[in-house]
Formats: structure tokens, C-alpha cells, sequence
């Protein structure tokens, strides 16, 4: 499956950070296979998120929000 490996790369440090943070193992936070779906698919909201496999309710209102501003962030730089 194709997806933004820059992006990818991105997602990955961020749940490396929130699981130092919350000291748990990344794996709980998200797994590779959905980050590499959301490096693929880019979800801007709770919405489109939350259509990615892997996230549930629990997990999109405890790590959502870091995860979508980095998507956000990453979008509109692309963009110039």
C-alpha cells in the first residue's frame, strides 16, 4: 500500500513521544500498520480518523488530537 513515508516517519516520533510521555509501549498507542493508514489516507478530523483501522473511540479521545495536528501541520506545509 503507498503511503507519505516523510509523514510516516513524522507520526512514528510523535507516538515514540506520547508513549515516553504515558509510559507505555508505542504499540499501545497506535501500530505501524496504522500509522502507515493514516500516512496513507491523511485524516484531518475525529472523523476521518477514526475511519482509520486501528483507532477507536478510546484511542482517538486519548492520542487523537496530537495526531491530527501533526497530519493538519504537515498538509498545509506541503502545500507551499
Amino acid at each position: 500500500k503507498n503511503y507519505d513515508k516523510a509523514l510516516f516517519a513524522r507520526l512514528k516520533h510523535l507516538r515514540k513521544v506520547l508513549a515516553q510521555e504515558n509510559d507505555v509501549p508505542p504499540f499501545v498507542i497506535f501500530n505501524d500498520a496504522t500509522l502507515a493508514e493514516m500516512a496513507a489516507s491523511k485524516p484531518t478530523d475525529k472523523q476521518s480518523l477514526l475511519a482509520v483501522s486501528g483507532v477507536g473511540l478510546t484511542k482517538l479521545e486519548r492520542y487523537g488530537v496530537p495526531f491530527l495536528q501533526l497530519i493538519n501541520d504537515y498538509l498545509e506545509r506541503d502545500d507551499d
